[in-house]
């Protein structure tokens, strides 16, 4: 078995140093000219070579890689962050290494996943992901600048650039009550699911309160079935709309209303949260589309001034008195669609 080539080979077969190539490589060719940069990429290409990203030391703290945590690349809120992220990171002359975790994981996984990010010996970590308790972040992390992204955080210990899920829980509310709907069926998840799920759905309910509107929980889990005690429970409580916690969940729930002829929004209205996936806008899908571009160029662009800082503070960013966390907060936009009607004629009595 031929063995693989190494920086050595690399150097003869361009005709410059070894050094050469390691400021290739290891330092984006800085202080080299164009065209020995040329030729020790051609050479690279030539012989196969792959540089070894861990073993040159390359990811360490004042390196140029940033690490994300994300959840369930399928979900298109997450598969959304993970892309803008990673344009916002290449803007600003790093690269990104993410980590997904399961999305049927209860933390386990994100814990471990954020073990594997910092073995890749990143400069800082981005963590995207809605299960994972702030105090275990802080307790995982602890040498290198860590932030949320996304979901929304309140710990005094971690940075955190995030979607305003409170704020949209009370525009879908408003905007339930300015179509005249009075009774609601929101389907609810356990906070380990999903803490986001719960913020929006919490949001949600106390604004419904103060506007007098009666709010009927369905447990979500499992989702297949949960929608289809949704669609019951608003006939049998004679509720006119439906609340789903993210727009795949208000997807199957036309789904099962379709199978079980139900009409939306004739018979009942349903909304969602994220606004991302292709095509909703061809379903009609009533829902809140996340500020995603905005959160994630913040979220790196606050991710430099930590690292900054972090080079000025030998104890780390996490030391016994470090200042406080700032939190941030976007507030994304509400889309109006067709699965969001008038009550029907049926339940105005």
């Amino acid at each position: 078995m031929p063995r693989q080539p190494t920086m050595e080979d690399v150097a003869r077969a361009a005709g410059v140093s070894r050094s050469t190539v390691s400021r290739v490589f290891q330092n984006d060719g800085e202080r080299v000219s164009p065209d020995t940069l040329i030729a020790v990429h051609e050479a690279a290409t030539r012989l196969g070579y792959v540089h070894n990203l861990v073993a040159s030391g390359l990811a360490m703290r004042h390196g140029r890689q940033l690490g994300l945590l994300i959840r369930d690349g399928t979900n298109p809120a997450y598969g959304h962050l993970l892309s803008e992220t990673n344009r916002a990171v290449e803007r600003a002359g790093r690269t990104l290494i993410s980590v997904t975790a399961s999305r049927h994981d209860y933390g386990t996984a994100e814990v471990a996943g954020l073990r594997r990010l910092l073995g890749q010996r990143v400069a800082g970590v981005f963590v995207g992901t809605g299960v994972t308790a702030a105090e275990d972040l802080v307790e995982t992390v602890t040498s290198v600048p860590l932030m949320i992204v996304g979901r929304p955080n309140e710990h005094p210990r971690i940075e955190s650039i995030s979607y305003d899920e409170r704020a949209h829980g009370r525009a879908v509310a408003d905007e339930i009550a300015a179509h005249g709907h009075r009774r609601v069926v929101v389907l609810t998840a356990p906070l380990l699911y999903s803490r986001v799920f719960d913020l929006r759905i919490r949001s949600l309910v106390e604004r419904c309160a103060e506007l007098g509107i009666a709010t009927l929980p369905v447990d979500l889990l499992p989702v297949e079935q949960g929608v289809v005690r949704a669609l019951d429970a608003a006939r049998e409580e004679r509720a006119s709309c439906i609340v789903c916690p993210v727009d795949y969940v208000a997807l199957d729930l036309l789904r099962a209303a379709a199978a079980r002829g139900v009409r939306i929004p004739e018979d009942v209205s349903t909304l969602g949260f994220d606004g991302l996936g292709d095509g909703l806008d061809l379903v009609g899908l009533a829902t809140v589309r996340l500020p995603v571009e905005e959160v994630a160029a913040r979220a790196v662009e606050r991710m430099e001034e930590l690292l900054v800082a972090a080079q000025d503070d030998p104890e780390g960013p996490l030391a016994a008195a470090p200042p406080p966390a700032q939190h941030t907060l976007v507030e994304g936009e509400l889309v109006p669609g067709r699965t969001l009607g008038p009550v029907p004629a049926h339940l105005r009595s």
